[in-house]
C-alpha cells in the first residue's frame, strides 16, 4: 500500500469529516457507519479505520459544527421567544438531527457523552442571554419539548 503525505492525509480526513457531517445532518447519526462511508468514498473499511479507528471516532467530524447549527435558530429576546424559536427549529431537518443525536447519546452514554458539553454550553448561553430566567429549568423545558416532538406527541395525542 502506498504511503501518503501528512498533508494528503489531512486533506482526506477533512473530506471524510465533511461527508460524515453531511450524512449526519441530512439523515441522522444512525446512518453514519463504516459501510455508508465506504459507499460514499469508495474506500474499504480498513482504510477508513486508519482515519477513524472505531465508529465512535466519527464524532470528531462534528466538533465545533453542531453548536452553531443550534444557535442560528434560536431567539434569545425572551424565554418565550426562545421556546417558540426552539419549537420552530424542530421542524428543520438539521436541527432535528442534532437533537436526535443529543437524546440518543444521553441515553447511551449519560454524563460521559460528548453531547453533555453541548448542553452545558447551551445552558451557559441561556444564563448569559436570559439572566433573569433559571437556565436549568429552561434546558429541561426545551429538551422535554424535544423528546415529545421526536416521539410525535402533541396536544392531539391525548
Amino acid at each position: 500500500m502506498a504511503r501518503i503525505t501528512k498533508a494528503k492525509w489531512e486533506e482526506n480526513f477533512a473530506n471524510y469529516n465533511a461527508i460524515i457531517l453531511r450524512i449526519f445532518l441530512n439523515e441522522g447519526w444512525d446512518h453514519v457507519t463504516y459501510d455508508r462511508l465506504s459507499k460514499e468514498t469508495g474506500l474499504r473499511k480498513s482504510t477508513l479505520q486508519g482515519y477513524y479507528p472505531s465508529n465512535t471516532d466519527f464524532e470528531v467530524a462534528l466538533k465545533g459544527k453542531v453548536f452553531p447549527i443550534i444557535a442560528q435558530h434560536l431567539d434569545f429576546e425572551s424565554k418565550e421567544a426562545l421556546i417558540a424559536s426552539w419549537q420552530s427549529a424542530m421542524k428543520d431537518t438539521q436541527f432535528r438531527m442534532v437533537m436526535r443525536m443529543f437524546v440518543m447519546h444521553a441515553y447511551k452514554k449519560g454524563a460521559d457523552g460528548s453531547g453533555r458539553q453541548g448542553v452545558l454550553g447551551l445552558g451557559k448561553l441561556i444564563a448569559d442571554k436570559l439572566p433573569e430566567d433559571d437556565a436549568l429549568e429552561t434546558i429541561r423545558l426545551l429538551f422535554g419539548l424535544t423528546v415529545t416532538e421526536l416521539m410525535g406527541i402533541d396536544e392531539t395525542s391525548f
